[in-house]
């Protein structure tokens, strides 16, 4: 009789401890919910973080690209063509793709040509033969190439006036035989037109 008691008691304390051990048991899954989410939100902020910064680059590249390097190659494209010719004006027509226009002349006619960037190609777009001869003109609108090297300069003056302002375009030209840049900046919707000295880099004067 004592010996059954016994064995009934171990039994009890077996099942007992086994109903313990279950309810007090860990949850796995519910724990690996909890980091993997924490992981998902984790990586969902660096791909923000990353997407943002990724934006405020690709802005920044924007705002101080050069024009400088293709200026030059774009001179040096011409002369090999055109070295007869003498070039009065040059104007960035486009920004993206970048496509520059270019005004010349010679003693007879006076010519227009785009120079493409991404292709480096010169095409010819218009010619106008004159009557007579017009090598006063050429003397008197011809422009020193070599100021085209200020080029990125002159942008940066011309959107030091207006913050957050985006160019449009620029050109360089004589008026009235001064050698001037003008710098169009598109800011709070609508176009300012800033021109500037080309000798004393010291704006003359800004319209809308």
């Amino acid at each position: 009789m004592k010996k059954s008691k016994l064995v009934i008691s171990i039994v009890s304390a077996s099942l007992l401890s086994a109903c313990v051990q279950i309810n007090t048991a860990p949850q796995p899954t519910t724990t690996t919910s909890v980091a993997q989410t924490t992981q998902s939100n984790q990586t969902t902020t660096n791909s923000t973080t990353q997407q943002v910064t990724t934006n405020t680059n690709q802005s920044a590249s924007q705002s101080s690209a050069s024009y400088k390097d293709s200026v030059q190659k774009m001179l040096e494209v011409f002369t090999s063509l055109y070295s007869s010719l003498d070039i009065t004006k040059v104007q960035l027509k486009t920004v993206q793709p970048i496509v520059y226009e270019i005004s010349a002349l010679d003693d007879t006619t006076e010519y227009e040509f785009i120079y493409q960037v991404d292709s480096q190609k010169l095409v010819q777009t218009e010619m106008d033969r004159k009557k007579g001869d017009i090598s006063y003109k050429r003397a008197y609108k011809k422009i020193e190439t070599s100021i085209l090297s200020d080029v990125d300069d002159m942008i940066s003056i011309a959107l030091g006036q207006f913050s957050g302002g985006q160019l449009k375009d620029w050109s360089l030209e004589r008026d009235n035989g001064q050698l001037y840049w003008n710098v169009e900046v598109y800011h709070n919707g609508k176009s300012m037109e800033v021109t500037i000295d080309a000798n004393t880099k010291q704006i003359v004067k800004i319209d809308d």
